[in-house]
This record gives C-alpha cells, sequence and structure tokens, in this order.
C-alpha cells in the first residue's frame, strides 16, 4: 500500500543533440574522409515539492471569566489549510507536549486538572465537573459541532478533503468547573497537523502489486482477488480485464461500496461442446448434488469441477423455430448480436434483429452500454436442473447456491431482506443507496460509473427494451420456479425499497461482482 506523502520529487530529463561540422570542400585527399558530425547529450531536471500550509488565527485559547459551577467556552481560533496536492488532505489534532503528556488541562501546583470528555456533548451537558472539550465550526459557518474530546495519543481528524480547495475551521475549547475546584491557571498545548493524501490506487497498480501476469496486454477476470480488491483506493476509476474463456474483454471498476464489480453485462456464449471448469469458471460446489447433479463432473484428484451446459446459446433471428423454452429448472441464454445502449432515450443504437450497427461512434469503444446476453436464472446458476431449489433464501442468503457462470473469482449479486443499510448483504440495495439513496428514478444507475442498461428480458421476444433493466441475483425465490432480480425503470429503482422475484424461465442481464 502506499503511505502518505507531504513532499514528491519528479523528475525528467530531457536530452538535446548538438550537431557540429566542419566543412571539408576544399580539402581533398585519397581516404575520402566525410564531414565530421559531433553530437552531445545534456540532460536536465528539476525537483517539483507540493507546497502544504497550516496557519492559524492566534496562538492561544483562553477562558478568562470561568466561575465556579459553571460551564464557558473559549474565543474561537481559525485553522487554515492551503495545499496544491491534487488529492487533499486531511487535518488532525493532538493535545500534550512535553511538559503535558496526557489530555488534562493541568494546574501550576501540577496536581488538579480539567479531564477531557470521551463523548459528544453539547457546552450546557458538560454533566461531569472538571471536564473540557473542543468543537468546530466548518468555513466561517454560523453552525458548531458538539464538544468532543482530544486525545493525547492518536490524532482526531478535523478536515479530510479530497480536493486541493483551500478550507479552514473555526476551533475553541469548552468546560465545566465544580464549585470547589481550586482557583489558578489551567494549561496544555493542541498541535494541529495536516498530510497530504497520495494519489490513490488504481486496479491495474493492485493487480501488478500482486504479479499478475497481462495476456497481450491485459490482466484476466479470473487473477482478481479480494485483496485485488481491498487494496484498489481509486473509486470508480475504470479497468478493462480479459476472461480466458473467450477472450472478450469486460469493463470493471471498485465501485462506493468498497466492492469491485462488472460495469458491463456478461456476453458468455454458453455451448454443449465447450466445457467450463473451476478453473475459469465461478464453480464451487464440488458435492455435485441438487440443482448441480446433471452435467457436472468432479476430480478429486485435481479437484476440478466441471459444468457441459445441456444446451447451447442460442442466437436471435438465426434459429428460427427454435424460440426460447419456458422452462423454469433447465439453462436457457440468447445471444442477439450486436447491441448498445444509449441509456438516455427509448431507441437503441444498434438494431438488435442485425449484427451490424448504424453508429457504434463511443459506446462501441467502451462497451459499457453493451446488452450482452440473456440468460434464464438455472443458466445464471450454471445448473441444469434447479427444481431441488424450493425455499426461498430472502432472509439467509447462506443457502443460496455456491455455483454460477460468472468468471472464476466472481459471482452473482445477493439479495436479502436487509434492505439498503450499511454493509448489507442485499447487495443490488446497498449500490444504489451508496449512489443515489432514491427510488425515484434510474438515471444514476444507467450512468457512471455503474452503467447498468435498460436492457429488458427476453422470452423468445424481447420485452420492455429501454424502458426496464433487470438483472439476475443468486437468491431463491418462494416457490420451485421463481427467483430474485433487481428491477429498475425510468421512475423507480427497486433496489431501494423492495425486490422481484419471478419465474426462473426469463432471459435476463447478468453483472458479477468479485468474491
Amino acid at each position: 500500500m502506499r503511505k502518505q506523502h507531504i513532499l514528491y520529487t519528479v523528475a525528467i530529463t530531457i536530452l538535446f543533440s548538438l550537431m557540429i561540422t566542419i566543412d571539408n570542400s576544399s580539402y581533398i585527399n585519397s581516404n575520402n574522409v566525410s564531414a565530421l558530425d559531433y553530437s552531445s547529450n545534456v540532460g536536465i531536471g528539476f525537483t517539483f515539492n507540493p507546497t502544504l500550509s497550516v496557519s492559524l488565527s492566534s496562538s492561544d485559547l483562553v477562558i478568562s471569566n470561568l466561575k465556579p459551577g459553571t460551564t464557558e467556552d473559549s474565543n474561537s481560533i481559525n485553522v487554515s489549510v492551503a495545499t496544491n496536492a491534487a488529492y487533499g488532505y486531511m487535518l488532525s489534532a493532538t493535545v500534550g507536549d512535553n511538559a503535558h503528556d496526557n489530555s488534562n488541562l493541568t494546574h501550576s501546583n501540577n496536581t488538579n486538572v480539567f479531564s477531557s470528555i470521551a463523548t459528544d456533548a453539547d457546552l450546557p451537558s458538560l454533566t461531569t465537573d472538571n471536564t473540557w472539550g473542543y468543537n468546530t465550526s466548518l468555513d466561517g459557518g454560523s453552525t458548531w459541532s458538539n464538544y468532543n474530546g482530544l486525545s493525547n495519543s492518536s490524532n482526531t481528524t478535523l478536515l479530510d478533503k479530497d480536493s486541493n480547495i483551500s478550507s479552514s475551521i473555526d476551533f475553541r475549547i469548552g468546560t465545566k468547573a465544580s464549585p470547589v475546584q481550586p482557583s489558578g491557571t489551567y494549561a496544555n498545548t493542541i498541535t494541529f497537523t495536516a498530510v497530504t493524501k497520495p494519489t490513490p490506487i488504481t486496479l491495474s497498480e493492485a493487480y501488478a502489486s500482486e504479479d499478475k501476469t497481462m495476456i497481450n496486454g491485459y490482466y484476466t477476470m479470473q487473477d482478481m482477488t479480494s485483496t485485488i480488491c481491498d487494496k484498489t483506493e481509486a473509486i470508480g476509476a475504470q479497468l478493462q480485464v480479459l476472461d480466458i474463456r473467450d477472450n472478450k474483454l469486460y469493463w470493471i471498476s471498485k465501485l462506493a461500496d468498497n466492492h469491485c464489480w462488472m460495469t458491463q453485462n456478461l456476453d458468455l456464449d454458453l455451448s454443449h461442446n465447450k466445457p467450463l471448469t473451476s478453473e475459469d469458471t465461478d464453480l464451487n460446489d464440488s458435492l455435485l448434488s441438487g440443482a448441480y447433479a446433471e452435467n457436472y463432473t468432479y476430480n478429486p484428484e485435481n479437484k476440478l469441477i466441471t459444468w457441459i451446459p445441456e444446451k447451447t446459446t442460442k442466437v436471435y433471428g438465426k434459429d428460427i423455430g427454435d424460440k426460447w423454452a419456458s422452462d423454469n429448472h433447465q439453462s436457457n441464454s440468447m445471444d442477439i448480436g450486436q447491441w448498445y445502449w444509449n441509456g438516455n432515450d427509448d431507441t437503441p443504437d444498434c438494431n438488435f434483429l442485425t449484427t451490424k450497427c448504424n453508429d457504434f461512434s463511443q459506446i462501441s469503444d467502451n462497451k459499457h452500454l453493451s446488452v450482452g446476453n440473456y440468460y434464464n436464472w438455472p443458466a445464471a446458476i450454471a445448473s441444469d436442473n434447479s427444481s431441488s431449489l424450493t425455499q426461498s433464501t430472502y432472509t439467509n442468503i447462506t443457502n443460496n447456491p455456491q455455483n454460477s457462470i460468472c468468471p472464476k473469482n466472481w459471482r452473482l449479486p445477493t439479495i436479502s431482506n436487509q434492505g439498503a443499510i450499511l454493509n448489507s448483504t442485499s447487495e443490488f440495495a446497498r449500490l444504489n443507496s451508496v449512489y443515489t439513496n432514491s427510488s425515484n428514478g434510474d438515471l444514476t444507475m444507467i450512468s457512471a460509473p455503474l452503467y447498468f442498461v435498460r436492457s429488458g428480458y427476453n422470452v423468445g421476444s424481447l420485452y420492455n427494451a429501454g424502458v426496464r433493466g433487470f438483472y439476475w441475483s443468486s437468491t431463491v425465490g418462494s416457490a420451485t420456479i421463481s427467483a430474485y432480480f433487481l428491477n429498475f425503470t425510468k421512475n423507480s429503482v427497486s433496489a431501494a425499497t423492495d425486490f422481484s422475484y419471478d419465474y426462473r424461465a426469463g432471459g435476463r442481464s447478468i453483472r458479477c461482482l468479485a468474491r
């Protein structure tokens, strides 16, 4: 992990070529010596040190008229920070110095003290005698925070800024005295410290730090680890990675819920002639029971799980007469060709009945808005018979299916009854809450950095394309033929409040997140 730095050094070397030519036109000899060219390289460089400063409007915080049995606060001082460091800074404070090695305000007799409070408190409610605390007001505002305690052993953060815009706080202390506290001067020292933030670690740098190997210039989906995702600090930054199963590229991102997600729909074609294994696919259930009883094998020697899909992905418009089967238990999938959604209206940028687009423009480059393939739920969980999954897992996602057609080290999102709360196991709800905290519409869902698509659903024909988005979870529905999915429209996002579950036969989109 990168450490925080105050100073940065950048060295740039530019090579100059100096040519000196001697004119030999009047000099003739038998060796035909040509003109002589001379060159010399001159290295130059400079050191760049980002600036960082902290200034105080006063060097003292003074309470001059504290009376026995009362509370009083001090004058306020302004603490301002200025820097040109691109990623901002943190301002913190500690109390104590060589003369006072704790957080107390100590009498000159070195015996009597005012102790720092430990919890939030308004000045009138400093209920404990002979205590003190601090409070702040941001950038000259009129609203002051509650009083808090300062520590002499750890820094207390006062400002946390993600940009180099200068900022300041007003700072003061407050105290409560007992009726019998000895009179005199009580003192200590507060130290303010500002530290610049380093450049956030990107997904690419996190892959590199784990010694992952590139293939044709791309890291792979299958090489993702929880360590790589945890190391990544650049929230929302995108990286294109390779799925080694078919060499297709996908955009991924570390999102604000602190998880790494695909930000592009899965486009994997299933084939009866191409086995998927636990070396490249999210196959983890070695018991091969229940939903994974058919078309699976397990090799105990190398612990390899293999699934051969019973049905190959259909191609829309080509498999004439072989429409999507209305089957809630057997896997089905559909590839409708190159179809990209512009995210702003009800008109696709590409005709889904053909393999050509009228105008790929920027969309064909980033492919975030590719509709991808449609999968029914058995295909999503890599099963050719999901009939054994008869009990809802909405209140206990630990019973969700363990396998999916996501790449190895990725999985289907979960939906649960926890809703949109911090660290919720209802992962679509958590993501929507972090970015919008609203059920009023899907504008944030279809925009950067999420790039969800109003791809509709497919049951032999395409429905609600451009109007609704549907994405499977791994959560079992309330009956033998249903499962849960994310459902959003221009007017609402079900992930913010409740969820939909419906027949497993419907063809819906898939987004995976890293394990």
